[in-house]
């Protein structure tokens, strides 16, 4: 009798991705008018303390946490903000200066990203969203793997610092990680920071 197959990392990610995204659009629902304030004022915080002045954020798609109040603070605070482009399915994610009300473009996958006449940046931050997390820092994607790929690139030259932003009904159990899979630095959510060994 044949042994039966040890579980597929990735279908083990697909359903622990389907319930996170259950629970974040339950929290998105609750908490959506103030879970942006109270991860602007932890983040404030945390970037305040880490070297680097351009930071890439994100614009919100499928009930994500919304990191715009953290963004307008930044802003005003003098730090040079990029948002991510997608150039190609299989690479890394490319930055695009912007600020806030800098016109923008539909894009694929539903994103909105700024102009290709916005100029491309190095950022030395990331704000991340995502699926899931894990207590170990790692996080669960939508599939496409354009941060681990992105992630992968610049820590392979360059110093850069990944946080994530979620909701903590986010959090799932450990689960297996990938040799391409790369781990967050921090992780802001509404009651608080996590640091993951950075």
């Amino acid at each position: 009798m044949n042994a039966p197959s040890a579980p597929n990392p990735a279908d083990i990610k697909a359903k622990l991705r389907e319930d996170a995204m259950r629970r974040r659009r339950a929290a998105h629902g609750r908490l959506a008018a103030t879970a942006g304030e109270a991860v602007k004022v932890e983040g404030l915080d945390l970037i305040a303390r880490l070297p680097g002045r351009c930071i890439s954020g994100y614009l919100p798609i499928r009930n994500e946490l919304d990191p715009i109040p953290l963004l307008t603070a930044l802003a005003k605070l003098g730090y040079r903000l990029a948002m991510p482009v997608v150039e190609k399915k299989s690479a890394p994610l490319a930055f695009r200066q912007w600020a806030p009300g800098d016109p923008l473009r539909n894009a694929q996958f539903g994103l909105t990203e700024p102009l290709d006449t916005a100029a491309t940046v190095l950022p030395d931050l990331l704000l991340i969203p995502g699926a899931a997390f894990d207590s170990a820092g790692y996080r669960i994607g939508y599939g496409g793997g354009f941060y681990d790929r992105t992630l992968q690139l610049y820590r392979s030259s360059r110093r850069i610092t990944a946080i994530g932003v979620a909701f903590d009904e986010q959090e799932v159990p450990c689960f297996p990680h990938e040799p391409h899979d790369q781990r967050l630095d921090y992780l802001l959510t509404p009651t608080g920071l996590r640091t993951f060994g950075a």
